[in-house]
C-alpha cells in the first residue's frame, strides 16, 4: 500500500516531500486504521478540487480513509509530531524539506512554553470545579 500511495503522491509534481505519519508510521496500526500523510513543497497550492482529487486517489488505492495534511497550513503541534515520527515516503526537494523542518521545529519551541502554561490553567480551572 505504501508504495502505491507514494506513487500516487510523486505524480504530483506540486508535492516535494511526502510523510507518513500516525499510527502506521508507529506501527500501531488496526484494521480499521486511517493513513495519515503529509506533503509539502515551495509554493504548494492546491485547489479544493483538485485536492479533493487527490485525497480521492490516495483513498482508492488505501482502501481506508485517508487524511492529508498540508505542512504549511498545519499548526505547530501537528507539524512538529509529524516530522518527529514520521517516515519520508519521498523527498525530490531536500533544502525545502529541511527548511520546512526547522520552521516547524521553531515555531514549535516557541509555542509550547505558551501551550503548557495554558494546559495548566485549564487544569487548575477544572480542579476548582470551574
Amino acid at each position: 500500500m505504501l508504495q502505491a500511495l507514494t506513487q500516487v503522491l510523486a505524480a504530483e509534481p506540486k508535492i516535494a516531500y511526502a510523510l507518513l505519519f500516525g499510527s502506521r508510521a508507529r506501527g500501531t496500526e488496526h484494521a480499521d486504521s486511517d493513513v495519515d500523510l503529509a506533503i509539502g513543497g515551495r509554493d504548494l497550492a492546491f485547489s479544493l478540487l483538485e485536492l479533493g482529487g487527490l485525497i480521492a486517489r490516495l483513498e482508492e488505492v488505501a482502501g481506508v480513509s485517508v487524511d492529508l495534511v498540508l505542512l504549511d497550513e498545519a499548526p505547530p503541534g501537528l507539524a512538529f509530531r509529524i516530522f518527529q515520527e514520521g517516515l519520508v515516503l519521498f523527498d525530490r526537494d531536500h533544502p525545502a524539506f529541511v527548511e520546512r523542518k526547522a520552521k516547524a521545529m521553531l515555531e514549535y519551541y516557541d509555542w509550547q512554553p505558551i501551550e503548557a502554561r495554558l494546559a495548566r490553567a485549564v487544569l487548575e480551572a477544572a480542579q476548582r470545579g470551574r
